[in-house]
């Protein structure tokens, strides 16, 4: 996808998502059965970036350009080149690939995978080439920094997009325990902020 297909793309969500009221959001993106995803208070994630940083949420679940089918759980959240992405939860890393430059429709994309020992995996994806601060087999805790954001691979823009899948590769729904959070039963929407609250220290 080139810079100007790209750009022009993004103003037209842009646009679409200003002509229409908040309310109408959830018609079209977002959650269908809140039902579905654990209880917040429960919840072992928390916002993948560090304590005390705002960010917006960009795309959520059942999303307007994608996060549909078997990524239907999914986040992007909006986060310049370079920013530090943390630890959702914490496990093992499985997976770690950071080569890739460039963006595009076909583009390659970069990622880390965290395996957390319960036959789910965390994904942060659209990494900067370079990236990662971890390597395969390492053992990382809730907060501990992972990577460097990015906008690489399938990217209209600079963000983190964050998933967890089950052992078929299937994303499943999940809840972050973040107060920021609470509001929403711990699923984030499309277009909202919220402060993470994910320190190093907290598991």
């Amino acid at each position: 996808m080139s810079r100007i297909a790209a750009t022009s793309l993004l103003a037209l969500i842009l646009g679409v998502a200003a002509a229409q009221e908040p309310g109408d959001y959830s018609t079209v993106t977002g959650p269908v059965d809140l039902d579905r995803f654990p209880p917040a208070a429960e919840s072992p994630y928390l916002l993948p970036w560090p304590a005390g940083v705002d960010r917006q949420c960009i795309q959520g679940v059942r999303g307007i350009v994608s996060h549909k089918g078997d990524e239907s759980f999914a986040w992007d959240f909006a986060m310049p080149v370079g920013s530090a992405v943390v630890a959702a939860r914490g496990g093992t890393v499985t997976r770690v690939v950071v080569v890739h430059e460039g963006r595009g429709t076909d583009a390659p994309n970069n990622r880390v995978v965290v395996d957390h020992g319960d036959g789910t995996s965390g994904c942060y994806l659209h990494l900067e080439k370079g990236g990662s601060l971890v390597a395969v087999g390492d053992v990382v805790r809730r907060g501990q920094p992972i990577a460097r954001s990015g906008n690489v691979g399938r990217s209209l823009v600079p963000h983190l997009h964050f998933q967890v899948v089950d052992r078929s590769g299937r994303t499943i729904p999940v809840s972050f325990a973040d107060e920021s959070v609470r509001a929403d039963r711990g699923v984030p929407r499309m277009f909202r902020r919220y402060r993470s609250a994910n320190a190093a220290d907290e598991e």
